[in-house]
């Protein structure tokens, strides 16, 4: 088999993305990542205090599996998601030695196989997820793949999609009140207007209750038709308690600061928006990819 042809298989084999038999764990979901004066630079032209979401995501789930083995788990840690992560594919020099575009491995390959590989897994969640990053960001495999496919997953739906972060402290009190749910983030997007199911932070709070409340329910409609107002598919017993979650910079031994500025990216955003980076930024383990 070519490799090109291994790749796309791997990206869709369920039975490397299953858990164990007998274990049912919480799938944790990532991205982008978050600057701080007190994380590790990376390797970024110039360099970025930076902390991948995917390292917190990891360390939590570990976390928990040391407490209650087989009840936390990634993406990166499954076992499609290991042998993918270690293709290294988001290095130009790996696409170029596999063939290059001539063979299928063109420039954005990376971000093209992580979403269709993440796409598979959020499709075998089951009960309560959880999200590590404050919203889902546009240029998020999160947004384009994992959301849209967490909602329609029968064992998921919208309610037991929760993010490891509140909402945005600098929003209005009643945008995060309201448009900043664990729902609402699932399903919304916050940093384009030029793309469908936008909520402006500041602009919201400005609409009459009315409004706001059809401006949501018609983002949820879009992407999880009829669970708005509907109960939360019940978690297996395994699955611990999300009220339980600490803050998971606290636990790395640092507080996330009041503002985090803008962070320098390799590349251009791939779709059109604002010029200001969101506070999750690109992926650090594989830059280009703008996160799953």
């Amino acid at each position: 088999m070519k490799p090109k042809e291994y790749i796309d298989s791997l990206v869709e084999d369920t039975a490397k993305l299953t858990p164990p038999e007998g274990t049912k764990p919480i799938s944790v979901f990532w991205s982008f990542g978050l600057e701080h004066p007190e994380a590790p630079l990376n390797d970024w032209e110039p360099p970025v205090h930076f902390l991948s979401q995917q390292f917190i995501a990891e360390e939590w789930a570990a976390r928990q599996n040391e407490v209650n083995p087989g009840s936390a788990q990634t993406l990166e840690t499954t076992q499609g998601g290991t042998e993918l992560n270690d293709m290294f594919l988001w290095e130009p020099e790996v696409l170029e030695a596999l063939g290059g575009a001539q063979s299928g491995f063109h420039a954005g390959y990376a971000k093209e196989v992580w979403g269709k590989i993440s796409k598979t897994y959020a499709g075998l969640a089951e009960g309560r997820v959880i999200v590590f990053g404050r919203d889902a960001n546009t240029r998020s495999i999160l947004h384009t793949q994992e959301s849209g496919e967490l909602c329609n997953n029968p064992k998921v739906g919208l309610h037991n999609i929760e993010f490891a972060y509140e909402a945005d402290q600098r929003w209005p009190e009643v945008t995060r009140n309201e448009a900043g749910t664990n729902e609402v983030r699932a399903v919304a997007q916050y940093d384009n207007p030029d793309l469908p199911r936008y909520i402006d932070p500041k602009g919201f709070a400005e609409l009459s209750p009315e409004e706001r409340k059809a401006k949501i329910d018609a983002i949820i409609e879009e992407v999880a038709p009829g669970q708005g107002a509907a109960e939360a598919v019940e978690a297996p017993e395994q699955q611990a308690s999300p009220k339980a979650l600490p803050t998971p910079l606290w636990q790395l031994g640092f507080k996330q600061t009041e503002t985090i500025k803008p962070a320098v990216t390799r590349e251009p955003a791939a779709v059109g928006g604002p010029s200001a980076a969101p506070p999750e930024v690109g992926r650090q383990s594989a830059p280009g990819m703008e996160g799953p």
